[in-house]
């Protein structure tokens, strides 16, 4: 009887042991579960479905991706740009801008081609200089000018007729031949003009090149209307 009693024992605390063992795992297991879904649920508030989360992460991956090729980019073209602002920096500003010649480099028409110059104008500018701080010679002058029956030109109509590059602002003085040779020192160039025209009326041109230069122009009318011409001589100087 004894140790029919001591099976009973045994097989009754077999039987507890393997209920309580079942109920530690089976509550352990699910008390872990139920703490991983709490974890998960703050971490997600919105949702805990795996099949979401996967979703989230792989667009978060997929916008950081972008994120990354779209900053890439823009420092390429960022690049880009500051190299083409270095480009312009360095260009020469004048590229592609015609600039006026300045009349002080040009040299201004005297003759017309073909021009056939009095004997008398030619022997008077031989060999003949215009003083100043550089001595520079005479040369002859000799233009078409339409002079509509009033003579000698006007400041504007003889920057034009000697094609300066800016006639309405040239700076250009008429002076009186008395004036501009008070000493005499140019005689035999303003008889020589004054045999020309023949009694017409001789002035002097006094025209700017720019600073220090400048050019005196002593000239009549030969003729009338439109096939007068404008005689005389012409020289540089230098005025400092």
């Amino acid at each position: 009887m004894t140790s029919t009693l001591l099976r009973k024992r045994v097989a009754i605390c077999r039987s507890f042991h393997q209920y309580h063992t079942t109920s530690i795992l089976s509550t352990s297991g699910s008390y872990r579960t139920t703490l991983l879904e709490k974890r998960i649920r703050f971490s997600h508030p919105t949702s805990a479905d795996p099949v979401t989360l996967r979703s989230r992460y792989s667009s978060r991956f997929v916008d950081n991706s972008r994120t990354f090729a779209t900053t890439r980019t823009f420092r390429m073209a960022s690049n880009e740009d500051y190299m083409a602002f270095l480009d312009k920096a360095n260009r020469d500003p004048s590229e592609g801008y015609t600039k006026p010649q300045s009349s002080s480099r040009q040299e201004f028409k005297a003759t017309d081609d073909g021009a056939q110059i009095p004997a008398v104008i030619q022997e008077a500018t031989k060999d003949t200089f215009y003083v100043s701080d550089a001595d520079e010679p005479f040369v002859p002058v000799y233009l078409v000018w339409d002079e509509g029956g009033k003579g000698l030109p006007d400041e504007e109509e003889f920057a034009s007729l000697i094609q300066h590059p800016d006639p309405s602002n040239a700076q250009i003085e008429i002076q009186d031949p008395a004036e501009w040779d008070p000493r005499g020192q140019y005689k035999s160039i303003l008889d020589a003009v004054e045999k020309v025209g023949k009694g017409n009326d001789v002035r002097v041109y006094r025209v700017s090149k720019g600073g220090t230069k400048v050019e005196y122009w002593v000239v009549t009318t030969v003729g009338k209307g439109a096939n007068a011409k404008l005689v005389g001589a012409k020289a540089l100087a230098i005025e400092s």
